[in-house]
């Protein structure tokens, strides 16, 4: 039983530097100051990124679960695609992902295998209002094997650490190992929702699967965050795959297949006046030439993966630029071109990095100005001088 006059300590020293509180002890000799700097911690990333948990009374026992939970964003993102009665969630963790789709759901069992964790999410969940949660403490495996009864949905978030690789992304390596548990999931229930990490090529996946029915790509405030694939137990012959980009609120979704990405006819172009960057999700799922075609755009080169018209193209689910200048690699054509001597550099199809580039050319980062140095279509390799539109 966690202690109350503990967590109401917690909150009332929730603004604290935790480096500081955890060598107060003489000043609080009555409190746990390390377990309560360690919880302080936890709250005021809680606050950042599962901004409806920041309240008095939850507790989180291990650091390492709240940086590898899904963002609240994210979390009601992927509770919103399925509708389920009943599902459970093989790799619970701190809970997020199944605290959203208990929103969703008649009822759902979170399954956890370390025995505290999973105390403290039935502890958080009550504090949190959740009553159609049911608790399983053991592995998937485990659980898999003594349950008789049948599911509507799945959802799995394997552990990427093992104990000899360290950290991972291949499925294989991760826990549980969904390639070997993937039959019985489908025995019991028609669809399986498994998260994945970036990183993980999404053919080599899909192939390695060989069930997906669908994928999204989801990315939030510019970066990539998780890789979503929907297993059932009849797969279409084409997947579509929808790229999202979840950002102030908003939600950009791209979809496309990998049969449109072959078949799309690609203009490629010298840079015209305005230049286009996908979004990251749009980049991670590989909709190259998909992209140029539904937004009527050219692109710099086969490998170039930024893109561009004359007139502005509407609704661009990525950063649009103004070009101002497209100038030779050299310091002082650039120099000329950006005579507040600091610019926001980033590299497509170059041999340098973005490091390497702004020594090369003698600026500072910042400022309004953004450069890209990309080969471009004649294979010639340049710096676009360009504005935010």
């Amino acid at each position: 039983m966690l202690n109350p006059d503990m967590l109401e300590f917690i909150w009332q020293h929730r603004e604290d530097d935790p480096a500081r509180l955890a060598l107060s002890g003489k000043k609080y000799p009555d409190m746990p100051v390390a377990e309560v700097a360690s919880q302080v911690q936890a709250l005021q990333k809680i606050r950042q990124k599962i901004p409806s948990w920041y309240r008095q009374g939850l507790y989180f026992p291990f650091s390492l679960s709240v940086e590898q939970a899904s963002s609240e964003l994210t979390a009601k993102y992927k509770a919103g695609l399925m509708q389920a009665q009943c599902m459970a969630d093989l790799t619970g963790g701190i809970g997020v992902d199944a605290f959203f789709f208990a929103q969703k759901v008649q009822s759902l069992i979170h399954i956890e295998q370390n025995e505290q964790l999973q105390q403290s999410v039935q502890h958080n969940f009550d504090c949190l209002g959740v009553t159609n949660v049911q608790w399983y403490t053991g592995t998937a495996e485990s659980f898999m094997a003594g349950f008789a009864g049948k599911l509507d949905l799945i959802y799995l978030d394997p552990a990427r650490r093992h104990e000899q690789k360290g950290k991972v992304f291949q499925l294989s390596d991760c826990t549980p190992d969904v390639l070997a548990l993937k039959e019985s999931m489908l025995r019991l229930a028609p669809r399986v929702l498994l998260k994945t990490a970036p990183l993980l090529d999404l053919k080599q996946a899909s192939e390695q699967l060989g069930c997906v029915s669908a994928i999204w790509v989801l990315a939030m405030d510019g970066e990539c965050r998780e890789v979503l694939y929907l297993l059932e137990r009849e797969a279409p012959a084409s997947i579509p795959i929808t790229a999202v980009h979840l950002h102030g609120g908003q939600e950009d979704a791209f979809r496309f297949t990998w049969a449109d990405e072959k078949q799309a006819d690609t203009a490629f172009l010298s840079p015209q006046r305005y230049l286009y960057e996908p979004n990251a999700a749009i980049l991670k799922a590989g909709a190259f030439k998909s992209f140029a075609q539904q937004y009527g755009l050219g692109k710099l080169h086969q490998h170039t993966h930024l893109y561009t018209s004359e007139a502005l193209a509407p609704n661009v689910p990525g950063r649009r630029f103004v070009v101002e200048q497209v100038c030779k690699y050299d310091r002082k054509a650039v120099q000329a071109a950006v005579p507040e001597g600091k610019a926001n550099i980033t590299c497509r199809n170059f041999p340098d990095t973005p490091d390497q580039v702004r020594k090369k050319l003698g600026l500072k980062d910042g400022g309004e100005i953004y450069l890209f140095a990309a080969t471009v279509a004649d294979q010639q390799r340049v710096v676009l001088v360009c504005r935010k539109v």
